[in-house]
């Protein structure tokens, strides 16, 4: 068992320190690509969404579905959640750096 758990630590520790480190890129990036996307016309918007589903959506009738779907499910409501969640991550992350960088119990490992 005790192998088992060593096994995963070492998956598992690698993979976080990745989401913790790419996280915060990703989250700007999604900022920084809403910003653009509200300062857009309209015509350009559905151009953008149009070429997207048309070269990268894979099955244009379930993307587009699925779209319909999120607007008539909550779109709005989701866009807040996902703000907030957002806005809590990346104070999670911030904190986690700061006592990742404080030595607790004093062995002078970080």
């Amino acid at each position: 068992m005790v192998d088992a758990a060593e096994l995963v630590q070492n998956f598992a520790r690698p993979v976080l320190d990745f989401t913790f480190e790419a996280m915060p890129v990703i989250i700007s990036a999604c900022q920084k690509a809403y910003k653009v996307y509200t300062r857009l016309p309209l015509v350009y918007v559905h151009l953008l969404i149009g070429a997207v589903m048309c070269f990268f959506g894979g099955f244009y009738p379930t993307v587009f579905a699925a779209l319909q779907a999120a607007e008539h499910g909550g779109l709005i409501t989701l866009r807040k959640a996902l703000g907030a969640l957002t806005e809590e991550m990346m104070v999670i992350i911030e904190e986690n750096k700061k006592e990742d960088a404080v030595d607790a119990d004093g062995d002078g490992a970080v």
